[in-house]
């Protein structure tokens, strides 16, 4: 249960040390947790707001810096990460220099552009180079609805998986794609008929997340 109002009390640049092997500066760490992400909802609600139920040794990683170890977890629904420690759970800032590995995904903040405007948001990166592949994991919560007839049951609420894919390239924010050539070639208009070429030659069809690394990696070797 994510414990509402963990206050830090530390001077900057002091450590946590826990007994999950967890050391963290607290210039790193959310004077606020997300909030009882379960608290309200219906006991019978089926699903999870999180992309990895169960706290996983994972690392946090800071610029120029060792990585850290941490017992972690992924909120979709709330989009944070939240750390585990034997004083209770608290979550890590959002910021461009701060990342962190779990279940091997390197979850990292990422520019993306949405409905005209530029935001950010975690992304799991998929691959590396100029140009990169990113996944959003996202959970909808969707409401319980009564049944409305004697033919029909209940549906209690539930967690769904809402989850879809970035392309991004240095310097600009990321373009939601789908997977299909026709959006990936689109979101790399300066080399769009040499990936068209090479995609064809090779039957990349892009459906794939395999199939747009491939076409990514060819992309980033022009």
């Amino acid at each position: 249960m994510i414990k509402k109002n963990l206050m830090l009390v530390f001077a900057l640049g002091a450590t946590f040390t826990y007994a999950q092997n967890i050391e963290l500066p607290t210039e790193f760490i959310s004077n606020t947790t997300l909030g009882g992400v379960n608290s309200g909802l219906p006991a019978n609600v089926q699903g999870s707001p999180y992309a990895n139920e169960e706290f996983v040794l994972g690392k946090v990683y800071a610029k120029g810096q060792d990585p850290y170890n941490g017992l972690l977890r992924y909120n979709a629904y709330q989009d944070g990460i939240e750390m585990k420690t034997d004083k209770g759970i608290i979550t890590l800032l959002k910021r461009d220099y701060l990342s962190a590995v779990i279940e091997g995904k390197h979850y990292r903040i990422e520019n993306y552009k949405k409905n005209g405007a530029i935001r950010k948001t975690y992304f799991v990166e998929m691959n590396k180079g100029n140009a990169r592949l990113l996944l959003k994991q996202s959970k909808k919560f969707v409401e319980e609805r009564a049944a409305t007839s004697s033919y029909s049951k209940d549906k209690p609420a539930k967690f769904e998986d809402d989850n879809s894919y970035y392309i991004i390239t240095e310097g600009n924010p990321g373009i939601e794609i789908k997977l299909k050539s026709k959006d990936v070639i689109s979101a790399l208009p300066d080399h769009q008929k040499e990936v068209e070429v090479f995609a064809k030659k090779n039957k990349l069809k892009m459906k794939t997340e395999e199939e747009v690394i491939q076409v990514l990696a060819y992309y980033n070797s022009l």
